[in-house]
């Protein structure tokens, strides 16, 4: 309200850094070669073997 009173821009930024928002979902990777190979030969029953959806397992390889 003071912004607004003197006639300046009013600031809307977040306050809020670093802390907001989902938090990362832990996938653990080093279980990869333990699956049989026929289990992990598509995104999608990689995904079910490690207990993950394929667009989460898709984006951590895209990294």
């Amino acid at each position: 309200m003071e912004q607004i009173a003197e006639g300046l821009e009013v600031d809307v930024s977040n306050q809020k850094k670093r802390r907001c928002g989902r938090k990362p979902k832990d996938i653990n990777l080093e279980k990869i070669p333990t699956i049989p190979p026929n289990k992990r030969s598509t995104i999608r029953s990689l995904a079910w073997q490690l207990g993950c959806s394929p667009t989460t397992l898709h984006r951590k390889f895209k990294l």
